[in-house]
Formats: structure tokens, C-alpha cells, sequence
């Protein structure tokens, strides 16, 4: 076994340094180090959108080696360490950690950056072509999140502008419901962050009700959209990792791209490049259900019901990549249904701000509580997407 390892580790290191790159490891020691050769500063200033925000003097090493270390850290590597150095206008991130997996960030990190480096090249035609929002976009590539121990990949519409600003992308109000949901179907708090790793349709940082002024953007980005979902969904055996569609302009690019119809809790699977299959869910946008709370609590309730499906369906294919899509949303769906105490209090809590006290206090018996009426969602999100 131990001549197997060191086999191993001649083979990674030969790999390495024919490819520029270059590791150590100190197996004593436990810790496996590595340096990423990451591109010139002109491009990683486009790359990382720099400066973030506004009067921000930090050197462009600091915001690099903050998305650095926040990928890192969702994805879960232990003991790390890292520095990004500039020599001659050239970058490189040195990292550390007692896993070995960080080494495989000397190959994944240039090659998200490669990706990236189509949506900046699609932003400067968007502005050439006069279609872009000088005073309210800016290009943000979904930096920081999980890209070696991904269990899923997310597929959104665009980040909140505030994201940028405040360096996190998981951020947002929409990321963090979501991931209370994955945590109420079992994903440890501390692990939930590699479910999250993120594509956006159109990598804009916008305000909030910018959506249908995108609409012009997604053939622009649509060949980085698509090398990017590809690139965090494949695996190196088997089904790709599952692909969560949220909301109806992400379904709709789905279709346009895949031919895949999917409606909320609709499954199936895509072909990625390499003829693999990736399967997929149709999932309402997290912040749907803010919305529909206006409808009443029997409309917030449904959406419940049906998001916490999605997030089960998430878990359990992360978990097992070739299990049955269709079998498994069903599961969940079914599943979740037998706990009706659960969703009336979490509908309270999460959609009418209420505290756990007082959602279970409106709950009561949920037995003795009449079912409401099925409420249209369809029509409703047809009504949300037009405003």
C-alpha cells in the first residue's frame, strides 16, 4: 500500500511540472502544499472584478487570495493556509492543507479561471453592442465557492448586486434560505457550502428587479454558462453531479440549451459534451416564496412543501449521482407530505418572519387544521417574472 502511495505521488508531481505547475508534500507532517500559476494582473483584474467596490485600496492579491480561501474552505480542506504573490506582473497562490485534495486546486482553479475568461470576453461585446448598464452592472464570476468537492451544482439567474461589495457570494438572503433547507433534509451545516457551487445564466451583479433587462445577455454568455455548468457538474465516473434549475428564466435557458422541459419538481437528465448525463431538477427561485406569502399562507405553504422536495432531491443525488431522478423526487415529495407540522412551522418562520414560538403556536395540531385548496403557482410565477 505504502509503494502504491508514493507510485501515486511520483505521478502527480511528474504531472505537475509538465504542466507548469508545481507541489510538495510532507508526508511527516501531513500537510500537502501546492503553487497555482493564476495569469497576469491585467487579467485577473477583469477576472476578479477589482477593485470589488468603490475607494477600495487593498491590493488585488488580497481579494484573489480571499475567493482563494473561501473556495477552500467549502470545500472543506483542513489546516489551510494560503498566499498570493506577484513576481514580474505575473500572480501565483501558494496553498496548504492536511488534505491532499488541495492539490487538485493546481488544475481546477487555472481552469475555472480559463471559463471565466469567456464571460469576460462576452461582457466587453455586450458593451460594444451597446446593451449594457453601465451605472447599475458589473461582470461577477461566482468566485469563492466549492470547485474540487462539489456535490451539486446550482444553476441561477444572476448574483445580487450586493454580493460584489461585500466579497460573498454566498451572501445573499436567497443563498442562505436554501441552505436552511438543505439543513432541514439532513446536510451538515459545515458541508452545506459544497452543495452550492453556483452558475449563473448572466454573471451580472444587478439590482434585485433587474431580471428581464437581462434577458438580451444570455446568448452572450451562453458558451460560458455551458462550459461552466460542465465543467462543476462532470465526475470522473458515472452520472455528472445533479443540476438544480431555479426559477423560470433558468428552466427556459435549460430548454433553449438542452431540450429539456422542466417544470417545479420535473426531473431528467442533459448530456453534457463528453456524452455523460448530468441529472436535473426544475425548482422554484429561493425567493419565490416572498412573493407568494402575499398570496396568503395556503400559497407560501405549497411552495414549502415543494422547495424543501427540491432540496431533499439535491441531497440525495449529491449523495448518490446514479440514483433514479425521477424516483427520488418522489421520494422526497412523498416523504416531506408525512410531515405536515414541520412545513407549516417552517412556512411561518421563513416566509412570514415569525419565531419558532410563534409559528408552532399557529401551527397547533396540525391534524385538526382543514387542508387549503391547491393554489395556481404556475399562473402566479407567470405574474412574478413580468414584474
Amino acid at each position: 500500500m505504502r509503494s502504491y502511495a508514493l507510485k501515486l505521488l511520483t505521478l502527480l508531481a511528474t504531472l505537475c511540472l509538465l504542466q507548469g505547475y508545481s507541489y510538495a508534500d510532507s508526508t511527516k507532517a501531513g500537510i500537502y502544499q501546492a503553487t497555482i500559476p493564476l495569469g497576469s494582473a491585467a487579467d485577473l483584474k477583469q477576472l476578479y472584478s477589482y477593485p470589488n467596490k468603490p475607494g477600495d485600496t487593498a491590493p488585488l492579491s488580497d481579494t484573489i487570495a480571499r475567493y482563494t480561501g473561501q473556495s477552500a474552505q467549502r470545500d472543506g480542506m483542513p489546516h489551510l493556509t494560503l498566499k498570493v504573490q506577484a513576481h514580474d506582473g505575473r500572480y501565483t497562490a501558494q496553498v496548504k492543507s492536511s488534505s491532499y485534495r488541495i492539490l487538485d486546486y493546481t488544475r481546477r482553479l487555472p481552469a475555472f479561471l480559463r471559463i471565466g475568461e469567456q464571460a469576460v470576453q462576452a461582457t466587453a461585446q455586450i458593451k460594444k453592442d451597446g446593451k449594457w448598464n453601465d451605472k447599475e452592472w458589473r461582470m461577477f464570476l461566482p468566485l469563492g465557492l466549492a470547485l474540487v468537492d462539489q456535490r451539486s451544482v446550482q444553476l441561477l439567474h444572476f448574483p445580487p448586486d450586493y454580493s460584489l461589495p461585500e466579497q460573498n457570494y454566498l451572501g445573499s438572503k436567497t443563498s442562505r434560505r436554501w441552505e436552511s433547507l438543505l439543513e432541514e433534509n439532513g446536510v451538515p451545516t459545515a458541508q452545506v457550502t459544497r452543495y452550492e457551487a453556483i452558475v449563473d445564466i448572466a454573471p451580472i451583479a444587478a439590482p434585485a428587479d433587474a431580471g428581464n433587462s437581462l434577458e438580451a445577455t444570455y446568448p452572450y454568455y451562453a458558451p460560458y454558462a455551458r462550459n461552466l455548468l460542465e465543467f462543476l457538474a462532470r465526475r470522473q465516473r458515472g452520472a455528472a453531479r445533479p443540476v438544480v434549475a431555479y426559477g423560470y428564466p433558468v428552466r427556459k435557458w435549460v430548454e433553449d440549451h438542452y431540450h429539456l422541459a422542466l417544470k417545479v419538481l420535473g426531473t431528467g437528465t442533459i448530456k453534457l459534451a463528453d456524452g455523460v448525463s448530468a441529472p436535473v431538477i426544475g425548482a422554484n427561485h429561493p425567493s419565490f416564496i416572498w412573493y407568494v406569502k402575499d398570496q396568503g399562507f395556503a400559497a407560501a405553504e405549497q411552495v414549502m412543501y415543494q422547495d424543501l422536495a427540491a432540496a431533499c432531491w439535491q441531497m440525495k443525488m449529491g449523495e448518490n449521482p446514479d440514483a433514479d431522478p425521477a424516483q427520488t423526487v418522489k421520494g422526497c415529495s412523498d416523504g416531506w407530505h408525512t410531515r405536515p407540522t414541520e412545513v407549516c412551522v417552517l412556512t411561518w418562520e421563513q416566509a412570514f418572519d415569525k419565531t419558532p414560538q410563534q409559528a408552532r403556536q399557529l401551527c397547533g395540531s396540525h391534524s385538526r387544521r382543514r387542508r387549503a385548496p391547491e393554489v395556481d403557482l404556475e399562473r402566479l410565477e407567470r405574474h412574478y417574472r413580468s414584474h
